[in-house]
């Protein structure tokens, strides 16, 4: 995948009961060959975090940058990227890469 940068990432839902803030103000950088978990409790972000990075959700601010390209606003399918859903079925007999090929 190369590096990937997030600079001042937000995501805000807004909600009849106010805002939810599951993402604020995070910025990283993974440079390529690095490995990196996000561990915390349920509903701290992690998987909001992925979907950005993924393109599957749109930050409310901030930007996502893969080898130096902005891909902010690029759709999942053109990010060279994927994730591997937890609860979602993949094909038994094939093997992870194939499941997101």
């Amino acid at each position: 995948m190369g590096k990937l940068e997030l600079h001042n990432i937000n995501k805000i839902y807004k909600t009849n009961k106010g805002n939810v803030i599951p993402v604020k103000d995070i910025s990283l950088e993974v440079d390529e060959g690095e490995f990196l978990t996000l561990l915390g409790p349920s509903g701290c972000g992690k998987s909001t975090m992925l979907r950005l990075i993924a393109g599957l959700e749109q930050p409310t601010h901030g930007k996502v940058v893969i080898n130096g390209r902005d891909v902010t606003h690029v759709r999942p399918g053109d990010r060279n990227i994927a994730m591997v859903f937890q609860s979602y079925a993949l094909y038994p007999h094939m093997t992870v890469y194939d499941n997101m090929a």
